[in-house]
């Protein structure tokens, strides 16, 4: 009897294991675009992501060496797009002089803020990561490198952190 029982809590615990995980996805706080009130010259503010960021699954850095792309853990729209919305609303707030549109809802020709996103991930030391640099039009040129202190356990809080990282390095690039 206490075999057969063993045997029932193997086998319970061996098909939890295989249980497929289901699939969450995720949107970026601040990631739907608002039109600021009419004012100066348009800039449409454009992402391009480093490689292993345009994945579609968040991205977590399990140590020094080693990042861990999520597989059930995804976005909900392509990161970049976020992004360059998230980053516009943020630019907005802070810089008055310009209109700050994603690139692809900008008025063709409009002059371009293109921003490089090297690193965007949590980490085994409970900060996120948001690095990169920004290129301006006139070819001015600004790095940054937030790092924003994780609150909590899990993706929902990895992402509230990020969005803290993007607000950071939006007041870095501004001028």
């Amino acid at each position: 009897m206490r075999r057969l029982i063993l045997a029932g809590i193997a086998a319970t615990a061996l098909a939890a294991c295989s249980t497929p995980q289901a699939t969450q996805y995720f949107t970026l706080p601040d990631s739907q675009y608002s039109l600021p009130p009419q004012r100066g010259s348009e800039i449409a503010v454009r992402v391009i992501l480093s490689e292993p960021l345009n994945n579609g699954g968040l991205v977590y850095q399990t140590d020094a060496y080693r990042i861990n792309f999520a597989r059930n853990h995804l976005w909900a729209s392509a990161l970049d797009n976020a992004l360059a919305a998230s980053f516009s609303n943020k630019l907005n707030r802070l810089n008055s002089r310009y209109r700050f549109t994603p690139a692809n809802r900008s008025s063709v020709g409009a002059p371009t803020l293109k921003i490089y996103i090297e690193a965007f991930q949590g980490s085994y030391q409970g900060q996120t990561l948001v690095r990169g640099y920004s290129v301006w039009p006139d070819g001015q040129s600004r790095n940054f490198n937030a790092e924003t202190p994780q609150q909590g356990d899990g993706y929902t809080a990895m992402v509230e952190s990020l969005n803290e990282g993007v607000a950071t390095a939006a007041g870095t690039i501004v001028r």
